[in-house]
């Protein structure tokens, strides 16, 4: 298999996230939130927030005013998959097979660290 870099490429980042919204799509707000997601798929924190702005504008998700406040007065975004989202998620996902066949990706790549793969 060829060597990987350890840090994530572009469309692994950008399925992990839309991987993640779209299973919570039936879970309580409170999953959806910045702080649940990053611990999911293991991105930043800043570097998470850049990722759902740029895909915010995109169209390939939705962000929701919970109406609650953080603890610093904030409000708590929650977000949502597009059907544009699903679409490109499982387009990306197919990416990944396809580098997976090629031994570009190791197997793990197709998942989130929260599923303990």
């Amino acid at each position: 298999m060829v060597w990987m870099r350890k840090q994530r490429d572009l469309p692994v980042t950008m399925y992990r996230i839309l991987l993640y919204i779209s299973r919570m799509k039936n879970a309580d707000d409170d999953s959806r939130r910045l702080v649940r997601i990053e611990r999911a798929t293991g991105i930043d924190r800043k570097e998470l927030r850049l990722y759902l702005d740029k895909m915010k504008a995109c169209e390939l998700i939705e962000s929701v005013d919970s109406g609650k406040k953080g603890r610093g007065g904030h409000p708590i975004i929650c977000w949502n998959i597009t059907e544009s989202g699903r679409m490109w998620r499982s387009d990306i996902g197919r990416f990944i097979q396809l580098g997976q066949r090629l031994e570009f990706y190791p197997e793990s790549f197709f998942y989130l660290p929260s599923d303990g793969f």
